[in-house]
């Protein structure tokens, strides 16, 4: 599906991500990733990726660059980039960076930079959409109390459609038509 990386771990990666998307996604995600590596490239010696050459901290300006590149293909696209094709198209142009930054010998990338990497990358997409740490930690601690409490977790269920509430009617059954009696 994509091109080859030339860190084996940076293309194990990749194929990861990849083999997680949907059918239905697969295409937008492409698109996404085409679209982010013209922006990270259009302007040769000069373009976005270069820039890496000449960073203080090129693991950090891979991840949080890639995340600005998608919020602004984003944008361009006025809003229409579904964000299940998003997320996992900055996190494949991350890693193209971070290849880059490998290949180019700006500095070897391993799983430490890998690691550190994805934990920036994850920061910086969280605070871009305004989703705090203390906030899924909060969300976190909601949905483990609805998961300890039987009663909450009924209510949920019911409301999912898992269970039928106590109380709701049971249907009446058609009675059936005598034999040789069909609606025409």
């Amino acid at each position: 599906m994509s091109s080859t990386l030339g860190n084996p771990l940076l293309q194990q990666t990749e194929n990861h991500i990849e083999s997680q998307l949907t059918p239905d996604n697969v295409q937008n995600y492409q698109k996404i990733v085409v679209a982010g590596m013209h922006a990270a490239l259009g302007g040769g010696p000069n373009s976005i990726l270069a820039q890496l050459d000449k960073s203080q901290d090129p693991v950090a300006d891979a991840a949080k660059g890639a995340v600005s590149l998608i919020i602004i293909l984003r944008h361009q696209a006025k809003g229409i980039m579904p964000l299940k094709a998003a997320v996992p198209a900055a996190m494949t142009l991350m890693l193209k960076a971070l290849d880059f930054i490998d290949r180019s010998k700006i500095m070897p990338v391993g799983q430490p930079e890998l690691v550190r990497a994805t934990h920036i990358f994850t920061d910086t997409m969280f605070a871009r959409f305004g989703i705090s740490k203390a906030g899924l930690a909060n969300a976190a601690t909601q949905i483990q109390g609805i998961i300890q409490d039987p009663v909450a977790m009924q209510k949920l269920q019911m409301k999912a459609g898992f269970l039928k509430h106590p109380m709701a009617a049971e249907p009446t059954p058609l009675p059936a038509a005598p034999p040789g009696n069909t609606l025409q």
